[in-house]
């Protein structure tokens, strides 16, 4: 083939979280010459700056306008928005869904107009959503997601079983292709370290940080609760904390009985690398993950990493993460994170690369699955 491959990215918002990082890091790092990538998503009715940054770059950014799913209801519109859609855009070599089950629809469309590869891309090991209801509906929309795709893969083996089925990659099923990050970008830098931690306020501090949206999968409630206990026994502890999202103002509420000198909401940054050479040491309770990026990009910067064992353990290749049992008491995760205090940071690109969290192999890899080589 002489022309490059035209690829779809369905994302169903731009809001900035793990998977719309993670598709931003692919379109920066891709080879235009090689693959041409448009974006889908549908619209909820907030214009999220990273749509402009992605046609700032040149990226084409396409939209379903007017349709988000909020009711049952709005399934019609949205059918009826992606059959239209791909009525007038149907040159795609592939269709990739970074979303999940209910949004197969999109698959079904491409199918119909004849797209030959039709990707599922499961990103996660749990819903977001604590409605019953919603999950009951979200699971037997795994079953039409699955038919309609030609390719299943996942960020995780826990990731495919979740969405594919147990042992989805065991049965040759389902494929892993781990997400990736651009490791430069992470090295540590002791030049950076001092500049920002001077920028925060926190030159003589003990740093904890974390990174992710506040949602309930986050876990913040109990991230607050174990920097409590470890303000107690490191009283120059100073929890530094990045991202946005619909739970932040009731964090920051209770944040105010550890006291506001002690917490600082960074809010959305793009620079989040520059913020992790601050930090002393990471912390990270998510409920559930599929392959958490942010957890690849703590440990590239060479600091100690602490995580709940409810994320997937393949995302380990640092001697200086550990797993912690969400059973444990926010005392017994403070008491782990101060005994393990600083570390001497690394160089941890080549450890890194040689575990597969490189973007650029990531890249390589949905290549090869676009042409069937994978």
């Amino acid at each position: 083939m002489n022309r490059p491959l035209k690829i779809l990215f369905f994302i169903d918002r731009l809001r900035l979280g793990g998977i719309q990082a993670l598709a931003r890091d692919i379109l920066l790092h891709n080879d235009r010459s090689r693959m041409e990538i448009e974006v889908l998503n549908l619209d909820d009715g907030t214009d999220y700056p990273l749509k402009k940054t992605l046609q700032d770059m040149g990226f084409t950014v396409r939209q379903l306008k007017g349709v988000w799913l909020r009711t049952p209801f709005d399934f019609l519109k949205y059918w009826k928005a992606a059959d239209r859609f791909f009525k007038e855009h149907h040159d795609y070599d592939a269709v990739h869904v970074h979303s999940g089950p209910k949004n197969y629809y999109i698959l079904k469309a491409a199918r119909r107009w004849g797209i030959p590869v039709r990707v599922a891309h499961s990103h996660n090991t749990g819903f977001q959503s604590k409605n019953p209801l919603s999950i009951i509906l979200g699971n037997l929309l795994k079953t039409p997601m699955k038919r309609y795709a030609t390719r299943w893969i996942g960020c995780s083996e826990m990731a495919c079983d979740w969405m594919f089925g147990k042992n989805s990659v065991k049965e040759g099923k389902a494929r892993v292709i781990l997400n990736g990050i651009d490791s430069r970008l992470f090295v540590f830098n002791t030049a950076i370290r001092q500049e920002v931690r001077k920028e925060l306020g926190i030159e003589d501090k003990f740093v904890v940080g974390h990174v992710g949206r506040f949602e309930s999968q986050k876990n913040h409630t109990f991230l607050l609760d174990v920097f409590q206990e470890i303000v107690k026994l490191r009283p120059d502890a100073m929890l530094v904390m990045v991202g946005t999202g619909s739970l932040m103002e009731e964090m920051k509420s209770k944040a105010q009985a550890i006291g506001s000198d002690k917490v600082l909401f960074l809010g959305f940054r793009d620079d989040r690398n520059r913020i992790m050479q601050a930090m002393d040491t990471f912390v990270f309770p998510s409920l559930y993950e599929g392959l958490s990026v942010v957890l690849i990009e703590a440990q590239a910067s060479g600091m100690p990493v602490f995580a709940s064992d409810s994320t997937t353990q393949e995302v380990s290749y640092s001697p200086h993460i550990k797993f912690l049992p969400l059973s444990l008491s926010a005392k017994e995760w403070a008491k782990a994170v101060v005994n393990k205090g600083a570390v001497e940071r690394k160089d941890m690109t080549q450890t890194l690369v040689k575990a597969g969290f490189d973007i650029h192999s990531m890249i390589d890899n949905f290549y090869l699955l676009y042409t069937g080589k994978l």
